[in-house]
């Protein structure tokens, strides 16, 4: 009994301990599925929440270097995403090999943010977000009488911020926080409402980052961006290019 708790202490990983125990594969393969499911229950390996975490990673990057920061600790950006130091790192590879952000002893350093937010909007995908979808024939009415308890992003959102309309929109897309209230508003137009040709895209988050960056109910610059990259269609290329336009800094080519 004492000869194997010395040889545990010894053992440097998990396949070297197994091996050196009876039954190596059995206890490999027990030792290997209690750490996976534990990741899993947490979240950490699991598809949307993955997602989710990745992408907050990405928008804390965006808005740090934004707002001017030199660099980042990865310390920092696990705290502010509430996700684990392990997947900041991972995110941290990834982009460093895009040739994005550079890693160093005093943290992050962004080389483009442009090469960040182009690599983040071509993974994005607003359909897994989708709540709802209908079609209301008076869009502008729509927008302007949303609820309380809703984010907007996309054209909308970006007209909000800007004052500006770079080109005619004609679908309305929003984050639904408080699902009580998005219900109430749905019931009160039930008449109106027809599900041919949807123009209403009501997306789902479970991303508490995605919230907490939001500013009087409309989705940070970078989280628009991604949006209407994601949603296309005729109005995306206009909105994307007036949004580089005024934030020269996520251009990829700075």
């Amino acid at each position: 009994m004492e000869r194997r708790l010395n040889i545990w202490k010894r053992s440097k990983n998990l396949r070297g301990l197994a091996d050196t125990l009876t039954c190596g594969r059995f206890f490999r393969f027990l030792l290997c599925f209690t750490i996976w499911r534990n990741l899993y229950k947490s979240g950490e390996f699991t598809g949307e929440n993955q997602m989710y975490k990745f992408e907050s990673v990405y928008r804390q990057i965006l808005l740090s270097s934004m707002n001017g920061a030199d660099r980042v600790t990865q310390e920092e950006l696990a705290r502010r995403c509430r996700v684990s130091l392990g997947l900041v790192n991972k995110t941290i590879r990834k982009l460093s090999s895009a040739l994005a952000v550079e890693a160093t002893s005093q943290g992050v350093r962004v080389l483009s943010p442009g090469r960040v937010l182009n690599l983040w909007a071509t993974e994005r995908d607003v359909g897994k977000d989708l709540l709802d979808s209908f079609r209301l024939d008076d869009l502008r009415e729509a927008e302007r009488s949303l609820p309380s308890g809703v984010i907007m992003t996309a054209f909308s959102a970006w007209k909000s911020l800007s004052g500006r309309i770079p080109a005619e929109y004609d679908r309305l897309y929003f984050y639904v926080i408080d699902q009580a209230r998005f219900k109430d508003w749905v019931k009160f137009r039930e008449s109106e409402k027809r599900s041919t040709n949807p123009n209403i895209f009501a997306l789902t988050t479970q991303d508490r980052h995605l919230t907490e960056k939001a500013v009087n109910s409309v989705a940070c610059v970078p989280q628009v961006y991604v949006d209407i990259y994601s949603v296309d269609g005729p109005s995306a290329a206009p909105y994307l290019r007036d949004i580089v336009e005024n934030y020269p800094q996520l251009s990829i080519w700075q």
